[in-house]
């Protein structure tokens, strides 16, 4: 039974592992890194991790949080930023306020992703928060899936 434990925590900490992991500036490959300074010249703080193949990159720029995801070869997969209510889209609030009635907005961003833009939203509810992931018409979509 021991033997049965150690191997399950084995497995799920070498899950967890896969998911991500932090990276070092210099273990970042340098066209990732220019394709980051290219874009974002004024970002501050920041930190790489590894997802997979590819890196993700969160850092500040005034401020306000930011992640992208690049390849290895330094093309900018998805990219999110931290945006406040009052900046969302009038049809995303009319969405919000229609579908997710007694719902809390806690957190909104906004994502780019193969020239679309998308609003992933965390709403708080007891006793289930939800994370949705709205296209520009305020329909909920799956692809892209929620980017923790």
């Amino acid at each position: 039974m021991k033997k049965i434990l150690v191997g399950f925590a084995f497995v799920i900490g070498s899950v967890v592992a896969v998911e991500a992991q932090d990276v070092a500036e210099k273990d970042v490959p340098e066209a990732v890194k220019s394709a980051l300074s290219q874009k974002y010249t004024n970002a501050t703080d920041l930190e790489w991790e590894k997802h997979g193949e590819n890196y993700e990159a969160d850092f500040d720029i005034d401020r306000i949080d930011h992640t992208v995801m690049i390849d290895p070869s330094g093309k900018i997969l998805m990219t999110k930023r931290d945006i406040e209510e009052k900046d969302l889209p009038q049809n995303i609030r009319t969405a919000i306020s229609q579908n997710y009635k007694g719902m809390r907005l806690d957190d909104i961003e906004q994502l780019e992703k193969d020239g679309n833009t998308y609003y992933q939203l965390e709403l708080e509810q007891k006793p289930q928060d939800k994370k949705v992931v709205l296209s520009q018409d305020g329909k909920e979509v799956t692809e892209p899936a929620y980017w923790d």
